[in-house]
């Protein structure tokens, strides 16, 4: 007998389970309490010697939920970063979320965060999503280049 073959790709109810999946990150961060202290490590890229990883399916909800961005990979810079504060909360990956200056938390960021990304290769399996997992910024620029907006 022949194993079952992989489901049929599901990009909506993926993206659904990723909201929930993002929520509870949240929650659990919120238990943990790290700091933010605004520094800007997070989203400067270049600044920070930084580099962003998350994967295809969260760049493609950040790229349609995250609002007006500019994309300038050159600059090292997120694109939803404004005025030392990210203007796309809601739909930022997950590397994101875990992402805090406080040297103190850093290790139960850092579970919390091995946790749940192991959780999201998993919803890719489970929905049939190829798992690519790179630098946010090459997957914004894919994006674009599939949209046929230079980026």
């Amino acid at each position: 007998m022949s194993p079952a073959p992989p489901p049929a790709p599901s990009p909506r109810a993926a993206a659904e389970e990723l909201r929930r999946l993002y929520a509870e990150f949240d929650a659990e961060t919120a238990r943990v309490s790290p700091l933010c202290r605004a520094s800007g490590r997070c989203c400067d890229f270049g600044a920070f010697g930084h580099v962003l990883y998350c994967s295809r399916l969260e760049a493609d909800l950040l790229a349609a939920e995250g609002g007006p961005a500019v994309l300038a990979p050159s600059t090292g810079l997120c694109p939803w970063w404004r005025e030392r504060r990210c203007t796309a909360r809601g739909p930022r990956p997950l590397a994101c979320r875990a992402f805090f200056c406080d040297e103190a938390k850093e290790e139960a960021m850092g579970a919390l965060h091995e946790e749940h990304l192991r959780r999201l290769k998993d919803l890719h399996d489970r929905h049939g999503i190829p798992w690519s997992y790179a630098p946010l910024l090459r997957h914004l620029e894919d994006i674009a280049r599939e949209r046929g907006e230079a980026p």
